[in-house]
């Protein structure tokens, strides 16, 4: 089997101002940025990584040297650029702020979001230089299609790489755009899927190949980004609409359930939606240890799907359950593994034969209200210190089963 870790660059200036990047270079790390890649770095240490793959641009070239720290690793371990991992190309935005795009260039942005397949930009195409000067000179300009060039990209990258590392563990440090195109061409997501993964700054997934040079995988852990000291990812897309939180429960192991629960004690649970099924019976209790607003029982085993067409409706309130949409509200759904992923299937348009679902984790779904499509925010969190780095969480590091989303040999 083939492994391959996934981590979005840390925090850039543009990130902070809330500019669009593309492919320009002129982004760097914010001290923020620089902090948060190095404990990626502490997160990751101890994993044997065979090699590095990473964009050129500047951002991830800072972001990689920040892990190569944290984990204390040799920094001549070998670390191979790659232009198809380079950002998504969009020319005629980058630098612009997205409140400018979203305003002034209003067709476009509900094309972006909405048909992003569809989506066209002008790119310049430079043809010659001046011989005097040495500048490039933009002589003709041509439409392309961002995201379908991304995942073009991404099918490459693929198709060079796997055949070469086969069971091997791959750190790939790249960008938002590039590592949604990557995920998407593993699993069979189409194009028009393309915001439907959430990528966090340093929000790190995991990918298993099981056979040589085939380019379907698994996706084992998406947007983990507990060691940024994050309860939940953060919410984009504004802060209306509806979250849920996913717990495929086996009730096979109470202390997972535990450590659940005590990380959501600090989360604002309006609702409970959990199947009869005696499985998943007790552990609405042992997670939620305080009284809650409301608490529905379905017995349907489809019932996910009919609660997602109520939802997809875009009612500000669902007027049956008296849910109001217009604030962020969280809704928790345990059930057994096989309905949680057929919800994670369904919301990726992938079978769930790509999806490697781990029992007694936690899965994150958001229905922004204004935006027709949900957004997987995270898939697998476990509530390990997964190699926080300190003296004290060696013990824990060693208590890592296979089932975590890093099951992979440590150092001792």
């Amino acid at each position: 089997m083939t492994r391959v870790i996934l981590v979005r660059h840390a925090q850039s200036t543009y990130n902070a101002q809330k500019r669009y990047q593309g492919s320009c270079d002129d982004s760097v790390l914010t001290e923020k940025g620089r902090s948060d890649a190095y404990q990626t770095g502490v997160a990751l240490k101890g994993i044997e990584l065979d090699l590095i793959y990473t964009s050129p641009l500047r951002r991830v070239q800072q972001t990689t040297v920040e892990i190569l720290k944290g984990m204390e690793a040799q920094q001549e371990k070998r670390i191979l650029t790659s232009c198809h991992l380079q950002e998504i190309d969009m020319p005629a935005w980058q630098g612009l702020t997205y409140k400018y795009v979203e305003e002034n260039f209003a067709a476009d942005y509900r094309c972006w979001k909405e048909r992003p397949h569809e989506f066209q930009m002008a790119k310049p195409q430079v043809e010659k230089q001046l011989k005097t000067a040495g500048v490039a000179v933009a002589t003709s300009v041509q439409q392309c299609f961002p995201v379908l060039d991304l995942y073009d990209r991404a099918h490459q990258f693929w198709q060079e790489i796997l055949p070469h590392h086969v069971g091997k563990t791959i750190l790939i440090v790249s960008h938002s755009g590039t590592i949604r195109a990557l995920i998407s061409t593993a699993i069979a997501m189409k194009s028009h899927q393309y915001h439907v993964l959430q990528q966090s700054n340093c929000g790190t997934s995991i990918l298993n190949f099981p056979t040589s040079g085939h380019q379907q995988g698994k996706l084992q852990a998406m947007n983990i980004t507990t060691h940024l000291s994050e309860i939940l990812p953060k919410l984009k897309n504004g802060k209306q609409g509806l979250r849920l939180l996913l717990v495929p429960a086996t009730g096979t192991a109470p202390h997972l359930i535990e450590q659940l629960a005590e990380r959501l004690q600090t989360v604002t649970i309006d609702f409970i939606l959990n199947t009869d099924l005696e499985s998943s019976q007790q552990n609405p209790e042992q997670l939620l240890k305080y009284p809650k607003t409301l608490q529905i029982q379905v017995l349907r085993q489809d019932f996910p799907v009919i609660w997602q067409q109520i939802l997809l409706s875009q009612h500000p309130v669902v007027p049956s359950n008296n849910i109001d949409l217009t604030r962020p509200t969280t809704g928790l759904v345990v059930a057994c593994p096989s309905i949680i992923e057929n919800i994670l299937a369904h919301i990726l348009n992938t079978s769930p034969q790509h999806l490697q679902l781990i029992p007694d984790t936690l899965s994150v779904i958001y229905y922004p209200l204004k935006s027709p499509t949900p957004i997987l925010q995270a898939m697998n969190i476990t509530d390990f210190n997964w190699g926080m780095g300190s003296e004290e969480d060696e013990g824990a590091r060693e208590r890592i089963t296979p089932n975590s989303p890093f099951p992979i040999e440590f150092r001792k």
